[in-house]
């Protein structure tokens, strides 16, 4: 239950692809996999996997090359390699089908890997999924950057400072490259996973058409979106986040002796201030498709 206290998280290592991968796990129960964006590691993640171990076992890796996990050697640094390095991860942890919670260039890699290896995939949230077609130019991710770092909180600015500090720099600018010339887009209406994106109103790397694009091309997919809140949702509202990981892990399990219909509902989320409890809601009706209606504003008590 959201808001209980959470199992402590304690950090284990993997051999994976020959370079040992460091996560953080905590907790009993379905596993659910939570993996960070661009040059962050799972610290960014770890407020999200204190609430969600109280209900579920929660792992936040540190993908290679970040936090502090080796990075890959003799090999480029790009999103296909992090997909298959997470697949590798998944083998080795001996995780068979998690749920995934991604946030930013996380969507990119957790969206590569349901298409390369599905039966391994669980459903997915994806907060913030990057990139925004209309935003791809270099120039406009470092000005979206910029925008969304005035409305995240100081303390994840400075986190994200100690974390850029010592990086191979090398690396992330390969990585850069990568990211920008993905084409999410592409591979997200043969993603079946029950997916729900999850868009921060204050968001200044992706916008509300993109996120909605986004949620009407994966064939099971929903919006949600949270009034006043930036990119970094994980980190700035772990709770209402849990809430809505735990709403659709609980869902695909009502669903699963079925097919769940095409089109999910869209809603609005109120936001809570961090790590405020969440009473556990009735799951949502389904209320459409994006693909013939406009969102749905649904309060999550209606």
């Amino acid at each position: 239950m959201v808001g209980q206290v959470s199992p402590v998280l304690e950090s284990r290592w993997d051999e994976v692809a020959g370079v040992r991968v460091h996560a953080r796990a905590g907790g009993q129960g379905a596993p659910v996999v939570l993996v960070h964006g661009y040059g962050v590691s799972g610290r960014y993640m770890l407020p999200l996997a204190r609430i969600l171990a109280a209900s579920c076992s929660a792992f936040a890796p540190d993908l290679p090359g970040h936090g502090h996990s080796e990075r890959l050697v003799d090999v480029g640094l790009g999103i296909d390699r992090l997909a298959e390095a997470l697949g590798a991860w998944l083998d080795a942890v001996g995780l068979e089908r998690p749920a995934f919670v991604a946030n930013s260039m996380g969507c990119q890699v957790v969206t590569e890997l349901a298409v390369r290896r599905p039966l391994r995939v669980g459903p997915m949230v994806l907060v913030g999924p990057t990139i925004d077609p209309g935003r791809r130019a270099a120039r406009r991710q470092i000005f979206g950057a910029v925008r969304d770092a005035a409305n995240e909180p100081g303390r994840l600015v400075a986190l994200a400072g100690r974390e850029w500090a010592g990086r191979d720099l090398g690396q992330l600018r390969a990585l850069a490259r990568s990211v920008l010339a993905d084409r999410i887009e592409d591979r997200l209406p043969a993603i079946e996973q029950p997916t729900i994106v999850v868009h921060g109103e204050k968001d200044g790397l992706v916008s509300r058409e993109w996120a909605e694009q986004a949620a009407a091309l994966l064939p099971r997919g929903r919006l949600v979106v949270v009034p006043g809140e930036p990119h970094a949702i994980p980190y700035t509202q772990p709770a209402l986040l849990a809430g809505i990981v735990l709403d659709l892990i609980a869902e695909e399990r009502e669903h699963a002796a079925r097919e769940l219909p095409r089109g999910l509902p869209h809603r609005n989320v109120p936001a809570r201030q961090p790590h405020q409890p969440r009473e556990r809601q009735p799951l949502l009706p389904l209320l459409g498709d994006l693909r013939r209606n406009q969102p749905v504003a649904l309060a999550p008590d209606e």
